[in-house]
């Protein structure tokens, strides 16, 4: 057995419980109202539900607080390239020195140049072929 299928046992457990001292806590504020003449077992009885009704709540909000998961997921992409695919050598467009793969970096899904021979930063992008 896995430690999440434990995890969601005792959520269950916990649910159940925290259900049943609902119901009581609601009897014991029926009986409360009901109670004929007597003003102090009425009140005892009001507390009583107000601690189960409090203890069954806090318990459902334990059980239903445990469930949430989160899934983070790492995607890698792999560009299968045609046979006559030719690399091109890239220059700078404001002094035309030539930059390496190490001056190119993505910034918010966007390819950034930094010229190292100038300082010019700029978005790289690739004019049609046509």
């Amino acid at each position: 057995m896995s430690s999440k299928t434990l995890l969601s046992v005792g959520a269950v457990i916990l649910f159940l419980i925290g259900l049943i001292l609902l119901f009581f806590g609601f009897v014991y504020f029926t009986a409360a109202s009901s109670a004929g003449g007597s003003p102090i077992m009425a009140g005892i009885l009001a507390v009583a539900g107000f601690v189960f009704l409090a203890g069954g709540a806090g318990l459902v909000y334990a059980a239903m607080r445990g469930q949430k998961t989160e899934v983070i997921q790492q995607v890698t992409m792999k560009v299968d390239l045609p046979g006559a695919t030719k690399i091109s050598q890239v220059n700078c467009r404001n002094c035309g020195g030539t930059l390496k793969p190490d001056n190119i970096r993505m910034v918010a899904g966007a390819p950034m140049v930094e010229c190292p021979f100038c300082g010019t930063t700029y978005q790289l992008t690739e004019e049609p072929k046509w």
